[in-house]
């Protein structure tokens, strides 16, 4: 009885939380209407658009370089390109791979990458600022210091899934005969998208925590970074589905590439504002017995320290687990 009250009240608990959610989500729909929004959803449409051969750019280099050996970075970066860009993928991907291999053009593409991702990350922090209440925006150089380094840490992120899922088709490439292709093809999407997802979540996260010019709560921001990155997911499935009765190549021709991209950037930008709106409104929140706390360093090492004083004596741990 006592184990089915305790299952009830977390039945009751979820289902509280999922109505307090549904009540709320009007004013962060609300919110992506209003024309800030949409002007800030623009911006970053279009600085995505200059940063994305880069960033591309950037993460082809760094696999060429860190670990050569591992040849199967490149097929997992080419279905990571395949997966969530929307258009020009094989174009993009070729593109990417030449300016790799030429000295010349890679210190002008990391500037241009700094440049771009400021643009990013600048109207964001606005928007961010604006969601939260928080009256004063950095200064520019600031905001391209926040930028640079989230630039930074999102790379390591997706360098990181590349090394994992590469790591992954490696090991399936050696178990499977050669001939397997397909068996072959489908563990390494599988590989990469399992990687990929929690990527985007900390990705969101780490824009949601780290970019507001303000204290933000990580455990309060941290759900919402898991419920957009799962939203990206479901929009980049569906995205590609309406793109043939969008009919942009009937409307723009050779800029079909370009304009696809924006609108695909576009979008995901207002669902960036949608799940940074939830958070501010304390909507996106874990139930209280999954509650996140992120310790300090001195509480961390207080941690060690008793658990390093109970393993050198057991019988004092006994005691403490008997009382």
């Amino acid at each position: 009885m006592k184990t089915r009250w305790r299952s009830s009240n977390s039945w009751r608990e979820h289902w509280q939380l999922i109505r307090d959610t549904a009540k709320l989500l009007g004013p962060s729909a609300r919110l992506i209407t209003t024309t800030e929004s949409h002007t800030y959803a623009y911006s970053v449409a279009a600085n995505f658009l200059l940063a994305s051969l880069p960033f591309l750019f950037l993460l082809l280099w760094i696999s060429q370089h860190l670990l050569p050996s591992l040849t199967t970075q490149y097929t997992v970066i080419a279905e990571l390109v395949a997966n969530y860009l929307p258009a020009g993928q094989q174009r993009l991907l070729a593109d990417a791979t030449h300016l790799a291999n030429r000295h010349t053009v890679q210190v002008f593409s990391l500037v241009m990458l700094a440049v771009s991702s400021s643009g990013v990350f600048l109207p964001l922090e606005v928007a961010l600022n604006s969601i939260w209440g928080f009256a004063r925006n950095r200064s520019y150089l600031a905001n391209a210091a926040v930028s640079l380094a989230l630039v930074v840490a999102c790379g390591a992120i997706a360098y990181t899934t590349v090394l994992l899922a590469a790591v992954a088709a490696a090991v399936t490439h050696a178990i499977f005969p050669a001939a397997w292709t397909l068996v072959i093809g489908g563990v390494t999407s599988f590989f990469v998208t399992l990687f990929s997802v929690p990527a985007a979540i900390a990705v969101f996260f780490l824009i949601y925590w780290k970019l507001p010019n303000g204290k933000v709560p990580a455990a309060q921001v941290f759900p919402a970074a898991l419920y957009t990155g799962l939203l990206a997911e479901v929009f980049k499935t569906v995205f590609p589905w309406l793109l043939p009765y969008l009919d942009f190549q009937g409307v723009y021709a050779s800029l079909t590439v370009a304009v696809t991209l924006l609108v695909w950037g576009y979008f995901g930008a207002l669902l960036l504002l949608f799940g940074a709106s939830l958070s501010a409104r304390g909507v996106a929140r874990l139930p209280a017995r999954m509650h996140i706390r992120l310790p300090r360093y001195g509480e961390l090492r207080a941690w060690y320290a008793g658990h390093a004083h109970h393993e050198s004596k057991p019988h004092d741990a006994a005691a403490g687990e008997s009382g």
